[in-house]
């Protein structure tokens, strides 16, 4: 198995340190794959974070150069934002690729984000300078009453009342954005050749209480039959506090084509704890949902992976009749196993039988092993499996090429510098057994 390095140091990219592989087929045959772009350490925010991007147009043979499709602002670890966490998503039938990522200004992470939306309720960003606020609207800050002030924001965040420099509002500068994470959404219509300006969704799917919000991460789907044929699925986790921190998984989803989005249930207000009824604002550690994947089974249903905390160390697992809205069934399934990381899973469409293909480091105790995993019934079994790299295996990310075969995205040990890329059969999982 060949294994090549798609982004990391000295491979033309803007920084040395890459994470979080996300990666789609569009239906003119190319791949697109994205990654974070971590500027002062590997770790998570706080910590200057861009989005790149690379294509192929050879299912992963050649890629082109980096694309930066989303900037962030900063020259210090603690005084940067982010854009941390890509999941992309592929509607085939309107050409578009949508991407999701969540951002966080100055010295923020999902220890310390503030339980708030962080806009109005047309979408506006909320700014501050000590205890005043300010509503940011077309580049200039009004007071919360409406009345227009001298202050105007520059895209950089730059505030300026045309004397005066007070900062960014996304550095740590005089005025300053909500101390909290936003999910943000920009989109392709051109194979990921160029991309729309980020938007925020916070007004429509953050809620007052929830504090963390971000993607995936990994891959949305289209649903392709039945009643919700067209709806776009993105999954998403949020936190309901600061420390203890408290999350949960659901997705988002819209049907028309991006322009709106609609928050759905978590599982962990559907399933039961201890025999009871679970709350999403009550649970405690081992029962947090956080990363998670989805698939469409023939019949419709989605059917939802789930990183999770229980003591059991395998993915937990649900279904959804009804588009992602609400989910049942909750369980743990001790046939895939998993240390806390986030796995990856594609339904290969148009087979001749219904082909679930699993990634994830197989291992209860460590980030290892990763396997592939095959299932011939929708996913509900995986007889097959097969060892893709036996020692440290972190997060990935899988898609069908046009070749035929499954490209995989993953990042191969615990330093945060590369992201490798290797492409597989059907039968190279089966001939292990």
């Amino acid at each position: 198995m060949e294994f090549k390095t798609i982004f990391g140091p000295g491979t033309g990219g803007p920084s040395d340190y890459y994470r979080i592989p996300s990666m789609i087929t569009t239906k003119s045959g190319v791949v697109v794959a994205c990654a974070d772009a971590r500027f002062y350490t590997g770790a998570d925010n706080p910590n200057r974070i861009d989005k790149v991007v690379r294509r192929s147009h050879d299912s992963g043979e050649t890629w082109e150069d980096y694309m930066t499709v989303v900037e962030e602002f900063g020259t210090e670890k603690m005084l940067s934002s982010a854009a941390i966490d890509p999941i992309l998503t592929y509607n085939e039938e309107t050409n578009r690729i949508f991407m999701h990522y969540c951002h966080t200004p100055a010295g923020v992470g999902i220890l310390n984000c503030n339980s708030t939306v962080g806009e109005d309720a047309e979408g506006n960003k909320i700014i501050k300078k000590g205890i005043k606020k300010y509503i940011l609207k077309d580049g200039k800050l009004y007071t919360k009453s409406g009345k227009p002030t001298e202050y105007t924001v520059a895209e950089n965040g730059e505030v300026s009342d045309g004397k005066t420099s007070y900062g960014s509002i996304f550095t740590g500068g005089k005025f300053t954005e909500a101390h909290t994470a936003t999910l943000m959404m920009c989109y392709s219509d051109d194979d990921g050749l160029t991309w729309s300006k980020p938007v925020s969704l916070n007004s429509q799917v953050k809620k007052k209480f929830m504090s963390f919000i971000g993607p995936g991460p990994g891959a949305g789907i289209t649903v392709k039959h039945g009643k919700y044929k067209g709806r776009i699925i993105v999954p998403i986790y949020y936190g309901v506090r600061k420390l203890p921190l408290g999350l949960s998984c659901c997705v988002i989803y819209s049907d028309d084509n991006g322009a709106s989005w609609t928050l759905g249930e978590t599982p962990n207000n559907t399933r039961k704890i201890y025999g009871f009824k679970a709350n999403h604002h009550l649970i405690i550690e081992h029962n947090m949902l956080t990363e998670s994947q989805v698939i469409e089974q023939s019949d419709g249903t989605l059917k939802y992976f789930m990183r999770n905390h229980d003591p059991k160390r395998c993915v937990a697992t649900a279904y959804s009749k009804n588009g992602g809205a609400s989910w049942e069934n909750f369980s743990h399934d001790e046939n895939l196993p998993q240390p806390i990381c986030q796995s990856s899973v594609i339904k290969i469409e148009n087979a001749d039988k219904p082909y679930v293909v699993f990634l994830n480091a197989a291992n209860k105790k460590e980030r290892k092993c990763g396997t592939v995993r095959l299932s011939e019934d929708d996913g509900e079994t995986f007889p097959y499996s097969r060892v893709l790299k036996e020692d440290f295996f972190v997060y990935s990310s899988m898609a069908l090429l046009p070749d035929g075969n499954i490209g995989a995205l993953f990042e191969p040990d615990l330093e945060c510098r590369n992201i490798l890329f290797a492409k597989f059969s059907l039968d190279w999982i089966k001939e292990n057994d």
